[in-house]
């Protein structure tokens, strides 16, 4: 260091401007080259919050929900493939053997049932009016949702990777081959075709006039929504492990590498990067100014949605791997093999309900698909069964009047 001095005239310079000098050299000796070159990336693990402050008083409390049952049916030979869906009137889950069941979302009842004739890998996608089943042969079907009869069927040239979905009139498959496939839902007519930089590894997601999709190669793309032309491609140098979410002009993912990104919508060009403590699959929600993110190391990480900086995180029980239900005022979640579905009120999570599933041996393996009052679950290791709980807010006792009577409410 006196040699350094000497040759920058250390002795020249003013006494304040001496201190300063001494400062930066020592900060330069000390402190590793890459920590200062590094911008981009934030780590959680250098400062950690305590305390996530909003102007919420702590009285001002979320009101409880209560979980209850509503009907339970038990009718699958197999586990379930996938996630159940939704239709106007009906739950539509698949079983891993090919079998197929439309259930009356009041009662449990069945609607119809059919049988696929093909192993089944993904669950079923709807358009409200039609049902779309992939087969792990490479095939999709549409069924009528009012009655299960057959309505087209198109040869996807190979098994489904990845859930199917459904963007207005379009139906979205990504293969195991690597190709995104664009099919008509009214004709099964394959619309556009499209060849990937590796395999699937998130469902497709919508964005404005366009589709969304990561691969294993750790390739974020952005297609065209009718022709599934290229529009810009991001490359994450891991694989993308979580659907990519559009939100007020950005996008939101994670990779392989257990970080969070946000890019430009416009372009692909990545805004920042933000390191979690383990690996995320499910589906981050954007609400407001907040990112929630859900990760394997049972938390939930609470993030700046501008710059990526981690506002808190918020433990459960057991690792985080289904997507959430976001229900505008709460996140309901299923931690894996926890057999429960646990209620967080918006914004800051406060666990406000829990529900247990109480069957030994047993947990919950879908994500909770919410229907207005009700959440339905998948459970069942070797048969296929569903659940359907009725939630609703908890309400205060009225008070008791003299004498033990109770004084009637509002």
């Amino acid at each position: 260091m006196p040699g350094m001095m000497r040759r920058y005239g250390f002795r020249r310079l003013r006494p304040a401007a001496r201190t300063f000098a001494v400062a930066i050299l020592c900060l330069g000796m000390f402190l590793p080259l890459p920590a200062l070159a590094d911008r981009r990336l934030k780590t959680v693990f250098r400062s950690q919050p305590v305390e996530w402050s909003l102007e919420m008083g702590e009285e001002d409390g979320p009101p409880e929900l209560v979980f209850t049952p509503a009907w339970t049916w038990s009718g699958f030979k197999a586990p379930l493939a996938g996630d159940p869906v939704a239709t106007p009137l009906t739950i539509v889950a698949s079983s891993r053997d090919g079998e197929m069941a439309a259930l009356r979302s009041t009662s449990g009842e069945i609607a119809w049932r059919t049988s696929l004739g093909s192993p089944l890998t993904v669950g079923p996608a709807t358009d409200g009016t039609l049902v779309f089943q992939a087969t792990a042969e490479g095939r999709l079907t549409a069924l009528k949702g009012s009655d299960g009869l057959p309505a087209w069927s198109a040869d996807l040239g190979s098994g489904p990777a990845v859930p199917v979905r459904v963007f207005g009139r379009r139906v979205l498959v990504g293969t195991l081959d690597g190709t995104l496939l664009s099919i008509d839902s009214e004709s099964g007519r394959i619309e556009a075709r499209q060849a990937l930089p590796g395999r699937p590894s998130t469902a497709p997601e919508p964005a404005p006039r366009t589709i969304l999709i990561g691969t294993d190669h750790g390739f974020v793309l952005a297609f065209d929504e009718i022709a599934l032309a290229p529009l810009w491609r991001h490359s994450a140098g891991h694989a993308i492990t979580s659907p990519p979410v559009f939100d007020a002009g950005r996008v939101f993912f994670t990779a392989a590498d257990r970080t969070v990104r946000s890019l430009r919508f416009r372009g692909g060009r990545r805004r920042w990067t933000t390191r979690t403590g383990a690996t995320s699959s499910a589906r981050s929600i954007a609400r407001g100014p907040y990112l929630y993110v859900l990760c394997y190391d049972n938390d939930i990480y609470v993030l700046n949605k501008r710059n990526g900086h981690q506002l808190t995180r918020v433990r459960l029980g057991h690792r985080l791997d289904a997507d959430p239900a976001s229900t505008g005022d709460h996140l309901l979640v299923v931690p894996f093999t926890e057999a429960s579905v646990v209620g967080l009120a918006l914004p800051r999570l406060q666990t406000v309900g829990r529900f247990a599933l109480e069957v030994p041996g047993e947990w919950f393996t879908t994500a909770p698909l919410w229907m207005g009052d009700r959440v339905a679950l998948g459970y069942g290791r070797d048969q296929g069964r569903i659940l359907a709980l009725t939630v609703a807010e908890k309400t205060e006792a009225p008070p008791a009047a003299p004498g033990g009577a109770t004084v009637p409410g509002p």
